[in-house]
């Protein structure tokens, strides 16, 4: 298995950008080295189109659009899954129940309506002060978050797709996917990176402690801290307005 295979696999996986294939579970459990990378490549179609001459917020919703297409919404399904199943109060096995549930509930819509409009406000910060850089980086971050929440939370995997990133969140992915993430973030003013590490820290401990609080950690919870990471690496640009 070559680097350039499990990029692919990733690729396939996270996106609609790779080639459409039949892969093993232990394929997709040692491409996990390889979100950041993904999230770059997904990174630099969002600055490139940036750079069209359209106007801040349309831009912003055309980023959004374009963000949701690549990523055929997968990771902002799990963020309504998620809000549904915290919001609901239950536990354990009625909370899974929950998240499971393919309809979406007022909190999932409420999560969405917040998260959505977060994320494109945000991105018209970054048209308007033309950070291509922060563009790029806030992918590759989403991802990283996701890998970290992964390698913390191995111990409570469950059942799913979800459960073979968690597996294959070893310190050897950490350590590939650190680097990833370190190019693009040395693009940054020192200042904006440090916060953006900073912010991500509660939502990473947030949904560490609800896996532990419902005995479970999923891909909802793993697409979750990609939205989460993606909004913390955002979030700086408005801090400086």
């Amino acid at each position: 298995m070559t680097v350039l295979t499990d990029f692919f696999v990733a690729l396939t996986f996270l996106t609609r950008l790779g080639r459409a294939r039949i892969t093993t579970s232990e394929a997709i459990s040692r491409s996990m080295s390889m979100y950041p990378l993904v999230g770059a490549a997904i990174g630099l179609i969002l600055a490139l189109t940036s750079l069209l001459p359209l106007s801040s917020w349309v831009l912003a919703w055309a980023l959004t659009g374009l963000n949701l297409y690549l990523t055929r919404g997968l990771h902002w399904d799990g963020w309504a899954d998620l809000w549904d199943g915290w919001g609901s109060g239950a536990t354990e096995e009625r909370f899974w129940a929950i998240v499971k549930d393919s309809h979406i509930g007022a909190f999932g819509a409420m999560g969405l309506i917040l998260g959505l409009g977060m994320q494109t406000a945000l991105f018209e910060c970054a048209v308007s002060n033309k950070a291509w850089a922060v563009l790029l980086f806030a992918p590759v971050f989403g991802r990283f978050c996701c890998l970290v929440l992964a390698r913390l939370a191995q111990s409570l995997s469950r059942p799913g797709l979800g459960q073979n990133a968690l597996q294959g969140a070893s310190t050897s992915a950490l350590v590939i996917g650190g680097c990833t993430t370190l190019l693009p973030a040395l693009a940054l003013p020192l200042g904006h990176l440090a916060a953006a590490l900073a912010l991500a820290l509660a939502p990473m401990a947030a949904l560490l402690a609800l896996g532990r609080k419902q005995h479970g950690v999923n891909g909802d919870f793993l697409g979750s801290a990609i939205i989460a990471g993606e909004i913390c690496a955002l979030l700086p640009l408005a801090l400086r307005a």
